[in-house]
C-alpha cells in the first residue's frame, strides 16, 4: 500500500509540465528546447498572419540524476499575438469540477501534446533508484479567455497512460498559464503549482520530454495565434526553464534560445 501511495504521488508530481536545437544546463538539469512556425510569414500589426506553432523541449538530470521538477516555462516569442477573446472557452473551474475535459466545447481547444516523464522516490533521485515507472500522458490545452489557457492531462490506452494504469484522468487536476504581449515579444508563462510539482512528501516526478501544437485557428476571420512582425527575416524565441532540487529550494533557471526564417 505504501509503494502504491508513493507512485500515485511521484505520478502528480511528474505531470508538470511547459524553440533551435540549442542546450541549457542550470546546473541540477540540461535542456533542449526548440519551437517551429507553420506557416511563418511576417504579417503586420495591420493584417497578421495566421499561424500554428510546435513547442518540442526535452530535459534531463545532472550528475546521475533523474531531471529535477520544473516549476515553471516561460516562452517568449518575437511578432506574434494570440486572440482568446474571439474564441470559444472552458475554464480551469470547469475542468476541475469534472475531472475531465470531454465537455469543453471542441473549438475551445487550441494546443494538443504529449509529455514523457519518470516516476521515482525522492529519497533516491538518481537514475537508477529502484521502482521508477513512466508516465506519458497526452496534454491539452484549452481557451480559457483573453491572455488565459488551461493545460489537463489525459491518459489514454495504449500509449498515453500513467504509473502502468494506476494514474487515470483526472488524477491530475488542471492549471493554468499566462500570455501577455511585451512590445513586439508574445511572453507565454506557465507556473507549474504546487499540487501538481509536489502532491506528497517523499516524492517526485521528472519530465524528460514534451511536445506540444498550437492549432493554427481561426474564427469569424480571426486567428487565435498570429504573426505581426519578423526581425532580419527570422523570428527569435527564447524558453526560460526554472527547476528546483527539492520542495522549498533554491529555484533554478536556464534559457535556450533560437530563431526561425521567416517571409
Amino acid at each position: 500500500m505504501l509503494r502504491r501511495i508513493v507512485v500515485i504521488g511521484t505520478a502528480l508530481a511528474v505531470l508538470v509540465a511547459a524553440v533551435s536545437a540549442y542546450a541549457a544546463t542550470s546546473g541540477i538539469n540540461t535542456y533542449t528546447a526548440k519551437v517551429s512556425f507553420s506557416p511563418n510569414k511576417a504579417g503586420s500589426g495591420g493584417a497578421p498572419s495566421a499561424m500554428g506553432f510546435t513547442e518540442k523541449y526535452t530535459a534531463s538530470g545532472t550528475n546521475g540524476n533523474r531531471t529535477a521538477p520544473l516549476t515553471n516555462i516561460k516562452t517568449v516569442v518575437y511578432g506574434a499575438v494570440t486572440n482568446g477573446k474571439s474564441f470559444p472557452t472552458c475554464s480551469f473551474a470547469k475542468i476541475s469540477a469534472a475531472k475531465s475535459d470531454t465537455s469543453c466545447p471542441k473549438k475551445a481547444e487550441v494546443a494538443t501534446g504529449s509529455i514523457t516523464a519518470v516516476l521515482g522516490p525522492l529519497q533516491d533521485t538518481s537514475t537508477s533508484a529502484p521502482g521508477q515507472l513512466p508516465c506519458n500522458p497526452l496534454l491539452h490545452v484549452w481557451n480559457a479567455g483573453q491572455g488565459k489557457v488551461v493545460f489537463f492531462f489525459v491518459d489514454q490506452a495504449p500509449d498515453h497512460t500513467c504509473a502502468n494504469g494506476a494514474i487515470t484522468t483526472g488524477t491530475v487536476g488542471p492549471y493554468t498559464g499566462g500570455a501577455k504581449q511585451v512590445g513586439k515579444n508574445l511572453v507565454l508563462n506557465t507556473p507549474v503549482p504546487s499540487y501538481v510539482s509536489f502532491p506528497l512528501a517523499g516524492v517526485e516526478g521528472s519530465l524528460t520530454s514534451l511536445t506540444l501544437h498550437y492549432l493554427n485557428l481561426t474564427s469569424s476571420g480571426k486567428a487565435y495565434s498570429a504573426s505581426t512582425s519578423c526581425k532580419g527575416g527570422k523570428r527569435p524565441y527564447s524558453v526560460t526553464f526554472t527547476a528546483e532540487s527539492a520542495p522549498g529550494a533554491a529555484p533554478q533557471s536556464s534559457t535556450v534560445t533560437g530563431t526561425q526564417k521567416c517571409s
